[in-house]
Formats: C-alpha cells, structure tokens, sequence
C-alpha cells in the first residue's frame, strides 16, 4: 500500500483495474484492493492519465515496428485487443472515481455499463464488443493451432487459411476482409478518445512571437504589454517570464516543459484579447503557481484550445470564478468534462445527485465537503454558461435557487440524522420530507430571492424555520445520563435549525456553502429562531409590520413534507393577501422606498446603487408589490412571488399596460444582468460602484460597452441613466401619482 501511495505509476494504475484474488487468503486480498481504491479511481481527474495511456500505446506501437508485425499481431497492433482494453481503462480511470458503478473487471460487462452511463454511443458499444469477441476467438484459434502464447496470424498463407477456416470462413480472404472492418471500427473509436490537435507549430501572431523571443528588448516588450492593455507592464513583464520558462522554484519534467513550451503562446494570445489583460494574468500565474502535477495540467490545456480560451476568459471576467479555481484547481474536470455545458437541471436531477454524491461519504466530516464539493461544482456550471451567454435571461437564478433548495434539503437531512444519535425516539425519521409524522413536521420557508426564484451571486438566503405544533414528544431514550426526558417540540426544531445553519455556514477546506439570514422571521433577531405554524399565524395576524406584510409577497416553502408545505403555503397566502390592505398601503409603501434611497442607497454624482437606488430594482420590485397587495386578493393568479412573472400576469390581467410593463420587466433584467456581472467581476455581494473608479472602464469593457467608439464608460452611462429614469418615472406613477400629475 505504501508503495503504491508513494511510487505508483498510470500503467499500474491500469493493471490493477483488473486484479482479483484468486488464491491464499482471500479476505486478505480484498482488503488490499479496497484499501488501492483511492489510488486506482481517484476522484478528480489525473490529467497525465490519459498522456501515459497515449504513451504506452505509442511505445508498443514503436516496438511493433521495429519487429515488423504491427498488423500482424492481434492483440497489441493497430485495432487490436489492447485498444479496446486501453479505451475501456482509460474510461474508468477518467470516471469511475465518482462513479462506483464502473469499477468492473470484465470488459464486455464494462462496455455495456459505458453505454449505460452515456459515455459510449450504443453503436460504438456494439462495434467494440464485437471486435472484442472476434479478436478473442481469433486469438484462441491461433494459439490452439501453434500451442503456446501468441498473438500474432500466420504467416503463411497455408497457416492463415487454416486459421480462416477455424474462424468460421470459407477462405482467406473473406477471414482478412473480416478482420480488417473490425480492426478500423476500432482503430478510429481508439483515435476518437484520444484525439489531438494537430501537434505541428501554429502560425502565431507577430506581437505574441514578439514577446515570446528570448532576444526581444525587455523595455519593448514592456511598451506593447502596455499598448495591449496591462497597466503595470514590469509586474506583466516579471509574471510573463513564468510562462516563458516555468517557475524557477519548480522543476518541471521533460514532458511538462514541452508542453508548457506549446501551452504559454496560446494562454498569451488570449491574454491580450482579454478585456481585464491584468486581472487574467494576475489570476493565471495565481493558478499555475498553486497546482500540483503541473505537466498533467499542462498536456491537458495543450489538448484542449477551447478550454485554455475559456480559462483566460473566466480570469478575466470573474474574480469569483477565478478564485474557485485557484483555490481548487482539480475543478478544471467540470470544464474538460463538459458537464459546465449542461445548461440547466432540472430540482429533482440536482436532489438526485447531491444525494448520490453524499451516500459515497464515509462520516458526517466527509458528507459536509461532498455537500460544498457539489455546490461549488454546480456553481461553475451555472456560472459558466451564464457568463458565456449561454443561458436565457433568469434561467440562472432559477437554477442558483434550486441549488440552494437541493442544499437545504440535503442539510435538514443530515442535520435530522446526526440529532436521531443523540435523541432518537420521534425523531429518527431520515426524511424530512416524509409526512407519515405531522406532529413532528418541519418546514424551511425561502424569503426574498430565494422565495422569488431570483437568486444570485453571493446571494445569502433569507429563511424563516416553522414546525406544526406545540407540545412534547414521546419519551426517548437515555441520553447524556438523563433518563426518559420530556423534550418539546420547541426544543428539538430550535436545535434541528440550529444544526442546519451549522451545516451549510461552517467553513471547511471545501470553503461553505451558504450564508443564512433569519432576521425576517417573527419579531426579528428579537425572536425564537424557531416558530410554531399557529405561533407564525399569529403574529402576522395581531403584530406583524406593514413592511412585514409586503415582505411575505416573496415567501414561499422551499423544504419540508409536501402536505405541510401546502398548509404553510396557503395560511402564508391568506395572511398576505385575503385580508384588507391598509387604505394608506399606497403612501407607506412610497414612504419606505425614499426611506431605504435615502439610508441605504445614499447615492450621489459618483455613486450609482444599482438596488437601491434612484431607478433601481427596489423600484420595479415596490411598484409590483404595492399592485400585487391592492389586486391579489380578488384574483388569485397574482399570488406568486417572480418579479417578472408576476409582471406578465398583471399584463394579462389588464392591470398594467403593454408599455409600462415591458419597460419595467427590461429595466429589471438589464439591473439583474448588471448586478450578475459585479458579483462576478468582484467576488463579493456588490450592487453600488463609483463612475469615477480607475476600474469602472474595465467593468464597462466587460459589460461589453465600447464598440461605438464613444468611451465605454461613457456608453455604459448613458444607458444605465436612461434605464433607471424610466423605472423611476413609473414609481411616481403608481405610488406618488399625485406629484407626478
């Protein structure tokens, strides 16, 4: 084990895919394989992996001929036996890590379960096993015929006709047209998985060359960092040598300065593409001086230009994307995989394999980083896309709701599952979604953007914790030398809450998942964190605040057993809107907007909030709510909580016009896309910045102003006051129309 550990090599790693005890203590050898597991199926991808594969293949294939019997030989020639063997391992060194399911011996099995999971067409499947078995059979024949180990046909044609007709053909050639088909089936599936660019030197661009060449005057090099965008072309210059010879501090292998020597040309001319030449390289040299088997990742980025255009990209534009990565390199599997591609998933996709990632876990330490592996995974893959444009307008903080509902489902799991140990009785339950104990039923109710499925970046989650009713459990076991003790409802949710905030805030080497605000529940921070469901009715009956009210528009059960959450649901939905609105709800809703301008936004000639201030998305948000309390209790359709959505239904319901709509339901995306791209510019939860910042250029450039000529924070400007004036023109309209007659 520990040789293994300290000097195994990718071949062996192949080798022992297929190891069985056979002989001896048996029980011994499966102890062995078990403990070799992490070695044999990582669970990231080795990026060198699928180089040592080539490798090897192309040794043999030099050996072959050399030997002159490199079509001769049916096992480790051209599509042969080997480079089915080799597709199917390098499959599940690939994969298998995180799926189980593929760590199978036999290969016609493993083809079948390759095409089960989707990572072989059904065609190639079938094409493979074939050749397999005929190659097999062949192989058999041949070494039935020479008695002893071969692999190789006849050279004759008397032997080859022979063979021919223990193959079950009628001549010669019919048996070697047989073999050939077969042979190229598999040659060009074997080429497909492996396939590279053309390895030959690319025509470069001159300012790239430039600066590439070692005989290049350092101070011109410098004056065309500058002229390409870098404000501090000697920090450019003294990071750019990194990529020019590696890092001094870490010698590289023959192989990885190769491919470091192919890779640095290509990440320079996406550099100087880049709209944040700085920010990209600052985070590049961040990234390459933090990852581990470096010529891994070098041989992988050489034979993937999409994805090093992308990582410059994702560099540049995203000071959150690029810190997730530096912190974690081996993620670039998401990227290479392609799953970043996947658009969208559905609420139970997500639930399904956050569940699946979590059972793999060993102990409740393991289960919390498998729960900030999985959102951080997702989080690169809505993000991705989104920063592409290659997800529609609100699909990705749809999908960043669902994630978050998926983690807080699977946190109220776990957190149930660690309070069974220590409480047991009524509350062993592992599903909390599970309505077989109403008594005990616990829901979690998602407010503000979680409620409206309008999550963001850094967004935290607004939550309210609400369980059935008052009273005790059942007497449960001994606990902590106290005998049959009486714990109340109460008691048991608040340490249930408390222990899924604990879950998803707890900071780990995997960082967190989520920060949780509760300040929205029943009297604040100055109440339980915990609230019974007719404790919740009443107070929003007698006590609540107007703004309380207005706030409960947004609130929508996100956790909990499905008859529970209906409950909550519709008792949230009575107290919102079937009851009287106040007859100043018009006045107080306009007071409290200039309210927060004025204490939160506190904007001024340099300072734009694009939330809360003048024209910004608390304009169209109170504009919709004030029209949803005065209209919602007559017409039931407008009880949802989308700011969007809940535009287009009162379009339908005559209650704004075309116009007016569209205006607000534009503006609102445009702040929304704005406020994506600072959170991702940033790497912080952001909505204001300064027109006069030295960066606003950059932010205006990444936003994709400038095209025009005009300055692109000038363009950006002019929009952005445009946009938010007519918001703000429609506030006065429908919740000051007095001023604005």
């Amino acid at each position: 084990e520990a040789y293994y550990e300290a000097w195994g090599q990718s071949w062996e790693r192949a080798a022992l895919i297929k190891a069985r005890p056979v002989a001896g203590a048996l029980t011994l050898g499966d102890e062995l394989l078990e403990r070799l597991k992490p070695f044999v199926y990582r669970r990231y991808l080795d990026f060198g992996m699928i180089e040592d594969i080539k490798i090897m293949k192309q040794k043999i294939n030099a050996s072959l001929d050399r030997e002159q019997e490199g079509e001769r030989n049916l096992k480790l020639g051209r599509g042969g036996i080997r480079e089915i063997e080799f597709f199917i391992q390098a499959q599940q060194l690939v994969n298998a890590g995180k799926k189980p399911q593929l760590q199978e011996r036999n290969s016609l099995r493993m083809l079948r379960l390759l095409e089960e999971d989707g990572l072989v067409t059904a065609e190639d499947r079938q094409l493979l096993s074939e050749a397999y078995r005929f190659l097999r059979q062949v192989e058999h024949h041949i070494q039935i015929i020479q008695e002893q180990q071969t692999h190789s046909l006849p050279q004759d044609e008397h032997g080859l006709q022979v063979l021919a007709r223990r193959s079950g053909y009628a001549c010669a050639d019919d048996f070697t047209a047989a073999l050939e088909q077969h042979r190229q089936s598999v040659s060009s599936i074997f080429k497909d998985l492996f396939h590279t660019e053309d390895e030959s030197e690319q025509d470069l661009r001159p300012d790239v060359v430039f600066i590439f060449d070692p005989e290049s005057e350092p101070d011109l090099v410098k004056d065309l960092l500058e002229e390409k965008g870098f404000t501090n072309p000697d920090a450019a210059y003294d990071s750019l040598l990194l990529l020019r010879g590696g890092d001094p501090h870490k010698r590289l292998t023959r192989r990885g300065r190769r491919c470091l020597e192919k890779l640095a040309p290509q990440l320079m001319t996406e550099l100087l593409d880049s709209p944040n030449p700085d920010q990209a390289l600052n985070n590049l040299e961040a990234f390459l001086r933090g990852i581990r088997a470096r010529s891994s990742y070098f041989s992988l980025l050489v034979e993937n230009p999409a994805i090093v255009k992308l990582l410059i990209t994702l560099f540049g534009s995203s000071q959150l994307l690029s810190r997730i990565f530096v912190q974690r390199p081996e993620l670039l599997d998401t990227m290479v995989s392609r799953s970043y591609a996947v658009e969208a998933k559905e609420r139970q996709q997500l639930r399904a394999e956050l569940s699946g990632q979590i059972a793999l876990a060993e102990d409740y330490e393991v289960k919390l980083d498998s729960l900030r592996r999985f959102r951080n995974e997702e989080f690169l893959r809505i993000a991705l896309n989104d920063l592409h444009g290659q997800m529609r307008q609100g699909a990705g903080a749809q999908q960043l709701s669902w994630l978050a509902e998926v983690c807080l489902g699977e946190a109220c799991t776990m957190a149930r599952q660690e309070l069974a140990v220590r409480f047991g009785g009524a509350f062993s339950a592992d599903d909390p979604f599970s309505d077989k104990q109403v008594e005990t039923a616990f829901a979690i109710v998602g407010m503000g953007k979680l409620g409206g499925l309008e999550l963001n970046y850094h967004s935290d989650l607004d939550i309210i914790f609400i369980y059935a009713s008052e009273g005790n459990t059942e007497p449960l076991a001994e606990t902590d030398m106290q005998r049959f003790r009486q714990l109340s409802n109460h008691e048991y949710f608040a340490k249930l809450a408390q222990r899924i905030i604990t879950i998803l805030t707890l900071v780990t080497r995997e960082g967190y998942v989520y920060q949780i605000d509760t300040r929205l529940r029943p009297s604040g921070n100055q109440g339980p964190l915990v609230t019974s469901l007719e404790a919740f009715r009443r107070y929003h009956q007698d006590s609540a605040q107007p703004w309380e009210r207005q706030a409960m528009t947004k609130a929508r059960v996100v956790c909990g057993p499905p008859e529970f959450a209906k409950e909550i649901q519709q008792i949230i939905s009575e107290l919102t809107f079937g009851r009287p609105v106040p007859a100043d709800l018009q006045s107080e809703i306009y007071r409290l907007r200039q309210r927060m301008e004025q204490e939160i936004a506190r904007e001024n000639k340099d300072l734009i909030n694009i939330k809360t201030g003048r024209g910004g998305m608390v304009d169209v948000e109170f504009i919709t709510q004030y029209l949803q309390l005065l209209h919602a209790g007559n017409i039931k359709s407008l009880r949802i909580q989308n700011t969007v959505d809940l535009l287009e239904c009162m379009v339908k319901q005559k209650l704004l016009c075309q116009d007016d709509a569209e205006q607000l339901i534009n503006g609102y995306k445009y702040l929304r896309r704005l406020e994506n791209k600072l959170r991702l510019l940033h790497d912080q939860s952001i909505n204001e910045f300064s027109s006069f910042d030295k960066g606003f250029r950059k932010i205006a450039r990444s936003l994709g102003y400038g095209g025009s000529g005009v300055k692109p924070e000038h363009e950006f400007l002019e929009e952005y006051r445009q946009v938010t004036g007519k918001i703000r023109s429609l506030l006065e309209k429908y919740l000051n129309p007095q001023d604005a007659a």
